[in-house]
């Protein structure tokens, strides 16, 4: 049986190997330092996206992980990349059931 904090770290996990597919592509659209992006950086605050640099980064995620990204999934830019990047994984779960 796996308790509530496992469960949080695994979901931990698979957020951070988003983020690792993903740090590039914030990087470049956003324009921010790489060691900036980390699952505690909150888009706005940390990293100084606005609304413009995030669309860049959903449509490159994308095309990436070729999938489609739920806007209201994590994608606020109040959000952390955490949040964001649990969001990707939900999509990415979804995405292998179908």
């Amino acid at each position: 049986r796996v308790d509530r904090r496992q469960r949080q770290m695994c979901i931990r996990d698979r957020a951070q190997t988003v983020l690792d597919k993903i740090r590039s592509v914030i990087v470049r659209e956003v324009g921010c330092e790489e060691k900036d992006v980390v699952l505690d950086a909150c888009w706005r605050d940390d990293l100084g996206a606005d609304s413009l640099d995030m669309a860049y980064v959903m449509m490159e995620v994308d095309k990436l992980l070729e999938i489609h990204i739920d806007e209201n999934d994590g994608w606020d830019k109040n959000s952390t990349l955490y949040e964001t990047c649990s969001g990707i994984v939900r999509t990415l779960g979804e995405t292998d059931r179908r």
